[in-house]
């Protein structure tokens, strides 16, 4: 083998390393930004509505950070990786999110189970709000709270519902979550009527 040929790839060797460390380099501080993004999200705990209307509908909503969710197991899933899985394997995160809600999310009247009505959104409006959440993430100030419990634009939203057939079955409700979802923050309303005269101010009791 020629001398010219030994260095030129001697140069090729060296390049081809200095490039796999600077790809290790960028693959890091991904790890590292998407890691922080999720911790720099201000309040990151789940929360629950859970309201009575007066026909004796029963409302609740899960409102969670898919992330959040997925790193309750043994896996690391940065939200940078998540938002960046192609659709057939994001499809299959999707699938184990709802199989878990449909498993562990359980609501009873004393000991009996209740057959909820849900509604999930879907694979792809969850995966978009993903990405969003990734795009807010590397433009906005990571010192920051992005939302309050009332704000929570890029938390996903699952909804439930059914109907008492008297309004005692309330005092008999038990509802248990996901242990997934780590502490839970629950919000509890049930109707309450009442009259007001003309130009009286109202006050809640």
């Amino acid at each position: 083998m020629q001398p010219w040929t030994l260095r030129l790839l001697a140069t090729r060797t060296i390049a081809s390393n200095r490039a796999i460390q600077v790809l290790r380099r960028c693959l890091l501080m991904l790890m590292t930004s998407a890691a922080l993004s999720v911790e720099g999200h201000g309040l990151a705990s789940a929360s629950a509505k859970i309201e009575v209307r007066p026909s004796r509908l029963v409302e609740l909503t899960v409102q969670f950070d898919f992330v959040e969710l997925l790193n309750h197991g043994p896996k690391a899933y940065p939200l940078a990786v998540v938002a960046a899985l192609p659709d057939e394997k994001f499809a299959l995160l999707y699938k184990e999110v709802i199989k878990l809600f449909d498993s562990e999310l359980k609501v009873a009247l004393d000991t009996k189970a209740v057959v909820l009505n849900k509604r999930y959104p879907t694979a792809q409006q969850m995966f978009s709000l993903l990405k969003g959440q990734l795009v807010n993430s590397q433009f906005s100030n990571q010192t920051s709270k992005l939302y309050t419990y009332s704000d929570r634009r890029f938390f996903q939203v699952l909804a439930f519902d059914f109907k008492l057939a008297t309004a005692q079955e309330l005092n008999q409700l038990t509802v248990t979550f996901p242990k997934e979802l780590g502490d839970i923050y629950i919000t509890y309303s049930k109707p309450k009527s009442s009259s007001l005269h003309p130009g009286e101010p109202w006050q809640p009791n």
